[in-house]
C-alpha cells in the first residue's frame, strides 16, 4: 500500500484546517470513531469525550492558539464538534486519564556519525484499527517554512522535520504521576515545536517548560552548519530528562525510561516488558554495524535492518498484531518513518521494517514462510570438468568443499561464502563471452567476484595465469564508497572480477 501525502495550498492556519478538513472528512470521522472506542475500551465505560475535548481546547490553545485555529478550521471543514477533534489531538493525555496503561509506540534509532549528517529511523506502532487512518502533510507557511509530519487525520502532528534541519521522533512512556487531568498535548507540542523552532536550543526550550499530564520522549535529531546532534527529551508530569547518543553516536530509544529520577516511577517496565529486550536488541544489532571506537555513518537501510526484527512477537521492534493478546494489548508496526533533517524531508512506508522496499519485495506472511538465508552454492556446466577444477583449485587455490572423483565428472569448489559446482554438459554451445560493459551483453548471469585486501598483489599472482578481460577499472558511489576490480576469463570463458571494496558511510 503506497503512502498517502497531502500539501496544504493555504498558509492562514483557520483557511489550511479548513481545506484539510473538508478534503478528509470521511477519514477524519473514522478517526474519531476509532478513538471513541479506544478510549471506552480503555476506560472499561463510556467516555464523554466533549468533556474531555473541552479541557483539551484550553491546553492546546495554551501551547499554541494558531494550531487551535487551525483545528477549529479543520472541525468545520469536516462538519465535527471541535471537542472531538480537540480530544483526539489529546489522545496520549485522555487514554492516561481514562487509566490505560497498555498503550506502547515506537521504537526509534539514531545515529550521529563524527561528520555528515544524522541518520534517523523509527517503527511506529498503533492500533491495528487505525492502519489506514494516518498520512504524510506537508505544511508551508507564510514566511516559507514547511513542516512536514507523520500525523493521523484530524491530529496536527507527530513525527516530523522542518527547515531548519530540525526532526521530532516520538515514543510513548508511562509514569506514576501520568492521568491527572489534560495537560499539554504532546502531539500539539511536537507539532509547535517544529513549526517554531529554528535550531536545536529552542526547541529544547519549548519542551522543557511544558506542563504534560501524559509522559512521552520526543526524541529531537538536528543538522546545522556541518554538525549533528540528537537527545531524547523524556517529558513527564514530575518534569524533564535527556538521554545522550553513546560513544558511537548511538541513541536508541523505546518506550522506558532511561533517565532518572523518572525511571524510578515508570510503570512500563511491568505493563510492557517487552520494551527493555526491543532497547538491549537494537542496541546489539546497531552497535554491530561498526567496531568500537568507530563514528563512520551508519546509512538508512542499515538502521532500518536493526528495526526488523520479530524476536518478541507482538512485543518486537517490527510488530504484528497478536490475536493471542487482548485487543488493548495487540498492536501493528503502522509506518516506518525516516528523517532526512538536513533536506527537511522524510519517507514513510506503510507496514513493518520488514515490509520496507529495502528488506524485501514480499509481505511479512510470505517472508516468514519461505526465510531464505544466503546463497548456499552456484552451478556451472561445462565439457571438461578436469580443465575448470584445475583453473579453480589450481590456478586460484580454491578448497574442495567435497571429494574430487574426476570418474564423476563433478566437483564442488569452496568459494569461502558458498559452493561452486561444476558439472559436465555437451548440449549445445556455451554461451557468447561476457565483456565488461553492461550494456554490450545479452540478458542473464553475467558473472561473479572474489574479494581480496589488495588488488595489486591479487593481479601480480595471477598475470600470465589468467586472460584478462579489459585494465584495471575504477568506480565510485555518490555516497563515498569506492571500488577498484579487474575481470578475467575461466578457460570456458565465464567472467570473473577480483575486487578491492572500500566502504565509507560519511556522505560529503
Amino acid at each position: 500500500m503506497s503512502t498517502y501525502r497531502f500539501r496544504s495550498t493555504q498558509t492562514n492556519p483557520s483557511a489550511r484546517g479548513l481545506e484539510f478538513g473538508r478534503l478528509h472528512a470521511d477519514k477524519i470521522r473514522a478517526s474519531l470513531a476509532a478513538y471513541q472506542r479506544l478510549f471506552e475500551r480503555a476506560a472499561g465505560s463510556p467516555v464523554d469525550v466533549a468533556f474531555w475535548g473541552e479541557a483539551a481546547a484550553g491546553q492546546i490553545k495554551a501551547v499554541s492558539p494558531a494550531l487551535l485555529e487551525e483545528i477549529e478550521g479543520m472541525a468545520k471543514g469536516a462538519a465535527v464538534p471541535l471537542t472531538s477533534l480537540a480530544a483526539i489531538n489529546a489522545r496520549t493525555e485522555i487514554l492516561a486519564a481514562v487509566g490505560c496503561t497498555a498503550a506502547k509506540e515506537c521504537s526509534t534509532v539514531v545515529h550521529v556519525p563524527s561528520s555528515g549528517a544524522p541518520v534517523a529511523v523509527q517503527a511506529w506502532d498503533w492500533h491495528p484499527e487505525l492502519a489506514d487512518l494516518w498520512l504524510v502533510w506537508e505544511i508551508p507557511h507564510a514566511d516559507g517554512r514547511l513542516t512536514t509530519t507523520v500525523t493521523e487525520y484530524g491530529i496536527v502532528g507527530k513525527i516530523g522535520v522542518n527547515a531548519h534541519g530540525l526532526g521530532i521522533l516520538f515514543n510513548i512512556l508511562h509514569h506514576e504521576q501520568d492521568g491527572h487531568g489534560i495537560g499539554a498535548p504532546v502531539h500539539v507540542l511536537a507539532r509547535a515545536v517544529l513549526d517554531e523552532s529554528r535550531n536545536l536550543n529552542q526547541a529544547m526550550l519549548r519542551l522543557a517548560s511544558a506542563p504534560v499530564s501524559a509522559s512521552t520522549s520526543l526524541t529531537l535529531v538536528a543538522h546545522a552548519a556541518g554538525e549533528s546532534a540528537a537527545v531524547s527529551v523524556e517529558l513527564n508530569p514530575g518534569g524533564v530528562g535527556y538521554a545522550l547518543p553513546d560513544a558511537q553516536g548511538l541513541l536508541a530509544h523505546t518506550n522506558h525510561f532511561l533517565s532518572s529520577p523518572a525511571s524510578s516511577h515508570d510503570t512500563e517496565p511491568r505493563n510492557g516488558p517487552d520494551t527493555v529486550l526491543r532497547l538491549d536488541g537494537i542496541r546489539r544489532r546497531a552497535r554491530r554495524l561498526h567496531p568500537p571506537h568507530n563514528s563512520g555513518r551508519i546509512d538508512e537501510t542499515a538502521l532500518l535492518a536493526v528495526l526488523d526484527s520479530h524476536l518478541l512477537g507482538g512485543g518486537a521492534t517490527c510488530c504484528h498484531a497478536d490475536p493471542a493478546l487482548p485487543a488493548d494489548s495487540s498492536f501493528d508496526t503502522l509506518a516506518t518513518v525516516s528523517l532526512n533533517v538536513q533536506d527537511g524531508t522524510l519517507s514513510a512506508h506503510t507496514g513493518g521494517p520488514c515490509t520496507h522496499p529495502s528488506r524485501t519485495t514480499t509481505s511479512p506472511k510470505e517472508n516468514a514462510v519461505l526465510n531464505l538465508k544466503r546463497i548456499d552454492n552456484m552451478d556451472i556446466l561445462t565439457r571438461d570438468v578436469d580443465k575448470l577444477v584445475d583453473f579453480y583449485h589450481g590456478t586460484l587455490g580454491l578448497a574442495f568443499h567435497l571429494p574430487y572423483e574426476p570418474d564423476e565428472e563433478w566437483a564442488a569448489i569452496n568459494m569461502g561464502n558458498l559452493t561452486l559446482y561444476i558439472f559436465k554438459s555437451e548440449v549445445g554451445e556455451h554461451a557468447p563471452r561476457r565483456t565488461a560493459i553492461n550494456e554490450e551483453n545479452a540478458p542473464g548471469f553475467d558473472s561473479f567476484a572474489f574479494e581480496v585486501d589488495d588488488l595489486d598483489q591479487a593481479e601480480a599472482h595471477l598475470d600470465g595465469k589468467v586472460e584478462w578481460v579489459v585494465e584495471r577499472i575504477e568506480w565510485k558511489h555518490p555516497n563515498g564508497t569506492w571500488y577498484r576490480y579487474r575481470p578475467f576469463f575461466d578457460p570456458d570463458g565465464n567472467m570473473i572480477y577480483i575486487t578491492e571494496p572500500h566502504i565509507t558511510e560519511v556522505v560529503e
